[in-house]
């Protein structure tokens, strides 16, 4: 018995073609599809809410609404350093010095609800994280210190003296006067390096 080969590729016939993929085609139909098969979101939750986010809607400027105050419920609340005016004589008060560069790892800014023409003495409240060295730093001084002023000082520059209510660690909240903000984050900005 001898057996023949032709020279050159050997293709199948289209029929044969047709075949596999169709055969591939199903066997991709029958594979799970994870993300669509994930548990369902809570029964409050709007269907096509991400998961990060609060169900409801956020209400529009200048109008009230349920959900905005379960926006505002879920987040967890910060201990919060209110300014207060420094004393006369200050030379008692505990100061806690901050770099910008080494001890700050982010700056976030809250906008105070509008109602018309904002005065210019407002308050702003700052939220602000420290790198882990300063908050091991920060989580002793405040509990050395709770219950008594103290001045935060920003590369040697006083920002604000409050009192310490709570324990603070690496993210805490500053209440302060709109101007005191602004030279706070040109501080900071200064140390972040050059504009691009």
């Amino acid at each position: 018995m001898t057996i023949t080969s032709t020279p050159g590729p050997v293709w199948p016939t289209r029929a044969g073609q047709c075949v596999a993929t169709l055969a591939a085609v199903l066997a991709l139909a029958s594979l799970p599809v994870r993300a669509q098969t994930a548990a369902p979101p809570s029964a409050g939750a709007h269907a096509h809410a991400p998961a990060h986010r609060a169900s409801g809607a956020r209400a529009a400027s200048g109008t009230s609404s349920t959900t905005a105050t379960a926006d505002t419920t879920e987040r967890p609340t910060l201990p919060r350093l209110v300014a207060i005016a420094t004393p006369e004589n200050d030379d008692g008060i505990p100061r806690f010095a901050l770099f910008a560069a080494r001890d700050i790892e982010q700056l976030g800014l809250q906008f105070p609800a509008q109602d018309g023409v904002a005065p210019a003495d407002i308050e702003v409240v700052v939220t602000m994280s420290l790198r882990d060295s300063a908050t091991a730093r920060m989580r002793d001084f405040s509990r050395q210190h709770m219950n008594e002023p103290m001045t935060l000082i920003v590369d040697g520059v006083e920002m604000l003296t409050a009192t310490i209510r709570s324990e603070l660690g690496g993210k805490f909240q500053l209440q302060m006067p709109k101007e005191k903000a602004r030279l706070l984050f040109q501080r900071v900005l200064a140390k972040a390096g050059p504009a691009t």
